[in-house]
């Protein structure tokens, strides 16, 4: 099977137009969506290729989906069950973002649904943000790149290596699984990772992004093969155009990840510490002879009173910051 092919069935037309548009907006997992009003149809269309997930309706469902050639099939529940067991079920008034979420994350879990991996035959570009000093700016100067190639048209993910991002506080959310779930996952079934970073990714300003370790320890304890391959897979498999990483010390891929990057921004003050802790960065980078690296490397200071332009993370490329990070991006490309 080389499509992932995703089914709606439901009397309830409305629904279905309006479920239909946000998957074809969003396009989670690369799915081709199809839809039915009626389980006969859905019978008939499954027969030529079986679907990889089935959303039926609580009111449409009859003993015929049963028929129904699908990997997996959850019951979109309305007022009750109504005797229905031996599915899956979600609520089906919900979010749409939600919706997917549950269902996406429940397919990749499953160890009895397969899929195929696509590899994609040009990379992601890597772009990674790191600052020698530990400059508090160095997440709003990120986030804020991730968000303007996001207002470009291209589609991004940002990944957070911080110890202590602080985004549940900041955005007032609550992570159910972070950063490292998706890792250790990404790394047993990467044929599945798409459905897994569906079901565990949030958005802010049209930029997907891993909620970050809530624990950093979980982070330090991945060996360093272990991200080569991860980033492997995510930069041919998981369909972004640009990956932008908030890069530390306290990932063991570190050296790799501004080897491996397309372009690396280094956040660095004017005062002397802060070119003193550069200087000794750049003297460590030769030493490792990573002299080829350093060409890709883009210093770069920021604003004076960023602090009090970051009171909505969603808007930071509209904001002073915005401007000042878009000028940066230009001049190099």
């Amino acid at each position: 099977m080389n499509k992932r092919r995703l089914a709606i069935c439901d009397k309830d037309k409305d629904y279905l137009t309006m479920l239909q548009a946000y998957l074809s907006k969003k396009n989670p997992a690369g799915f081709e969506v199809v839809v039915f009003d009626s389980v006969r149809q859905a019978v008939t269309i499954s027969k030529e290729e079986c679907f990889d997930i089935l959303l039926v309706g609580e009111g449409i469902y009859d003993t015929d989906v049963i028929n129904i050639a699908a990997q997996k099939i959850f019951i979109l529940q309305e007022d009750g069950l109504a005797g229905i067991t031996g599915y899956s079920v979600v609520s089906k008034y919900q979010s749409m973002e939600q919706l997917m979420r549950q269902v996406l994350d429940s397919f990749a879990l499953d160890e009895e649904c397969t899929s195929v991996e696509n590899k994609c035959r040009t990379p992601a570009r890597l772009v990674t943000f790191y600052s020698p000093d530990r400059h508090r700016a160095q997440s709003v100067a990120a986030l804020t790149a991730a968000q303007i190639y996001s207002d470009m048209g291209r589609k991004v993910l940002y990944i957070s290596m911080q110890p202590f991002s602080g985004f549940e506080k900041l955005l007032g959310v609550r992570y159910e699984s972070d950063m490292t779930d998706f890792m250790y996952f990404a790394l047993k079934r990467p044929d599945k990772l798409m459905y897994k970073l569906e079901g565990i990714k949030r958005t802010m300003h049209n930029v997907d992004y891993l909620p970050p370790a809530l624990d950093f320890a979980d982070l330090v304890h991945i060996a360093e093969d272990e991200w080569k391959r991860c980033l492997d897979i995510l930069l041919y498999n998981s369909g972004y155009s640009d990956i932008v990483v908030d890069l530390t010390e306290s990932c063991e891929g570190f050296y790799h990840f501004l080897e491996r990057s397309d372009a690396v921004y280094l956040l660095c003050a004017e005062d002397a510490f802060s070119k003193a802790m550069y200087a000794q960065f750049e003297q460590l980078m030769k030493i490792r002879e990573f002299d080829a690296a350093l060409e890709r490397w883009i210093p770069f200071d920021f604003i004076t009173g960023w602090e009090n332009s970051i009171s909505n993370l969603g808007q930071l490329s509209l904001s002073p910051i915005g401007a000042h990070m878009k000028g940066i991006l230009r001049q190099n490309g």
